[in-house]
């Protein structure tokens, strides 16, 4: 894989029309092994059939593919199936650093953390209802939803910044990134309703598409966003707030 940073170089001339569409999906189901909460057989089957869908409908010749990946070993697993899918139709993709910014394990307990999942799985709590339940309040031994909002936030804000500066030689920037249900959530929330308390959450293999349209002549930026079948338009992302905002939802 090469390296993203290659396609990031300052233009000669402003572009016409820069487009970054963001693939993102939720690892696949997992299990406990030596490795930590790594994927089992149908995980890998969700993944591979999240992805299926979004790598047939690439033009290599129009964009250039960028994987990104939290470092949790079962998202890692799930780019690695990703990958297989792209080298099958040989088509190349540069790959990013690991995103920690989508799991993020410098802070907390992270031993604490392994026993309280752990814990949740004999006693057959899933993990969304589990984190519903306990994110809400500060703790020294997790972060709150709220934090983890923040995280989710401060990735798309990134994420415009680079539609706004990139050089893509006329090409589409296409981003395929793995991440958790909890990142992915606050977007789904924003842009299309669903409440997390509701346990409304997205699944394992699924994914969410949002799209940037920067035009640097009159310094518009479009966002729209596609889940579930359902798609949404006038989207503008406050970067004060870091915020997704629909217009008249």
């Amino acid at each position: 894989m090469e390296k993203e940073k290659e396609i990031f170089k300052s233009p000669e001339k402003e572009p016409q029309h820069n487009e970054v569409v963001i693939d993102f999906l939720r690892h696949g189901k997992t299990e406990y092994t030596e490795k930590g909460r790594d994927l089992t057989p149908e995980g890998e089957e969700q993944i591979r059939k999240g992805a299926e869908g979004i790598v047939e409908k690439i033009d290599p010749e129009k964009e250039i593919i960028v994987l990104w990946s939290s470092p949790a070993v079962r998202a890692q697993g799930s780019e690695e199936i990703i990958k297989e899918l792209l080298n099958e139709r040989r088509i190349k993709a540069y790959k990013d650093s690991e995103i920690n910014t989508m799991r993020n394990f410098d802070q907390r307990d992270k031993e604490f953390m392994e026993k309280f999942w752990q814990e949740a799985e004999k006693k057959g709590i899933s993990p969304e209802t589990l984190y519903t339940q306990k994110g809400q309040d500060k703790s020294d031994k997790f972060e709150t939803q709220e934090e983890v909002r923040e995280r989710t936030e401060r990735v798309f804000n990134w994420i415009g910044y680079l539609t706004e500066r990139a050089n893509l030689q006329s090409k589409k920037l296409h981003i395929i990134g793995v991440s958790h249900f909890e990142f992915l959530n606050p977007v789904i929330e924003d842009v299309f309703g669903y409440k997390i308390k509701e346990k409304d959450f997205v699944k394992y293999g699924e994914g969410i598409r949002v799209n940037f349209d920067y035009n640097p002549t009159d310094k518009e930026m479009q966002i729209s966003a596609e889940f579930r079948g359902e798609k949404k338009d006038n989207i503008t992302f406050d970067k004060k707030k870091r915020k997704f905002i629909v217009k008249n939802k």
